[in-house]
């Protein structure tokens, strides 16, 4: 056979479709019925007059092919084997779903009988069972009765502690404004540096930890923000280019002047670097810190002492930073939005 004709044997051989049915023709039709039947049924799902009709020209495709196996002996015949065995299996398949329907109901009818019988064994021997053994077993139905109900209370009281907690945090988090800065302090959005770049061969890979490197050398970094990256077309320029933007928080603010001093001269890739709020702010004194950087606390005896357990007010004051920072990246964020919108 040809290539053709080998894709139909295989066609014959796989389909799942009943050519017969398709057709709309008999098992022993002959050569000019399925030829009229052909022609009959390609008028009705012909492309041409069901443009936005896929299951149409699907159905068309399938005509030519019942066609074309069944008008060839030797295909007729292998299609009709195939056909056989499939109608064959589908019959085993429902006696087989038959007779496991049959043994379902069977056990389910076993399972019925075996729990009315246990339950009809247990009120005989309820009825059998004296007075002192009655009391027994009552004794022990509310001693476990009261077990399940001591969980129980254990473990609402055990919520509402939870409950408790996350409320707690909450409300230290969600303050809707940050507080002032205290005096010698300033607040984190006069300490964050506004970078922006194009990426191109060496900064594509710039992210978090790349900037954390870069300007950790201009003082202790807070946090480093990534805005999102933007197309912009540069003064000049005819093509749009892709431009980083990121936010840098440092924990003092002369770190962050020594940023934005040296940062474009030290690293030339840099296109700008800036004040996030807009404007530099007074330089303060920078208070001494209560702990030496570098430092560790000592015992008694010299020796480094144990890890200390965070009190409650230390863990509240961390709660507190941790949902400055949070509202800090989100002014940042809107801000960043509301200058993208206004390009």
């Amino acid at each position: 056979m040809g290539d053709v004709d080998k894709d139909l044997e295989d066609i014959a051989k796989n389909a799942t479709e009943d050519f017969y049915e398709l057709l709309g023709v008999a098992f022993d039709a002959q050569e000019a019925a399925v030829k009229k039947a052909y022609r009959k049924a390609s008028i009705k799902y012909h492309p041409d007059k069901n443009p936005d009709n896929k299951d149409a020209a699907n159905r068309f495709i399938y005509l030519g092919w019942a066609r074309d196996i069944l008008l060839d002996a030797t295909l007729k015949g292998i299609y009709d084997r195939s056909r056989t065995r499939r109608r064959e299996k589908v019959l085993q398949d429902e006696l087989l779903d038959g007779r496991r329907r049959t043994m379902k109901q069977d056990l389910e009818r076993r399972e019925r009988e075996g729990k009315d019988f246990t339950q009809n064994l247990k009120r005989k021997r309820a009825e059998d069972m004296s007075e002192a053994e009655k009391r027994e077993q009552e004794i022990q139905r509310l001693a476990e009765d009261g077990k399940r109900r001591r969980k129980e209370a254990q473990e609402r009281l055990n919520q509402r502690r939870k409950d408790e907690d996350e409320a707690s945090f909450i409300e230290l988090s969600k303050s809707p404004e940050p507080q002032a800065p205290q005096p010698g302090q300033t607040s984190e959005i006069d300490r964050t540096v506004k970078i922006r770049f194009q990426r191109d061969a060496d900064t594509q890979f710039w992210d978090k930890d790349k900037l954390q490197g870069i300007f950790a050398k201009y003082g202790k970094i807070d946090s480093v923000v990534m805005g999102k990256d933007k197309k912009v077309r540069p003064s000049g320029e005819k093509h749009r280019k892709i431009t980083a933007v990121a936010f840098i928080i440092y924990t003092r603010v002369d770190h962050a002047h020594a940023a934005i001093s040296d940062a474009i001269q030290d690293h030339p890739n840099l296109e700008a670097v800036s004040w996030a709020s807009g404007s530099a702010p007074a330089m303060q004194a920078p208070s001494a810190p209560s702990t030496p950087v570098g430092k560790t606390f000592r015992g008694s005896f010299g020796g480094a002492g144990p890890a200390k357990t965070p009190s409650l007010q230390e863990t509240t004051m961390m709660r507190l930073k941790e949902a400055e920072k949070k509202r800090l990246e989100e002014q940042i964020r809107r801000q960043e939005a509301a200058e993208e919108a206004a390009v």
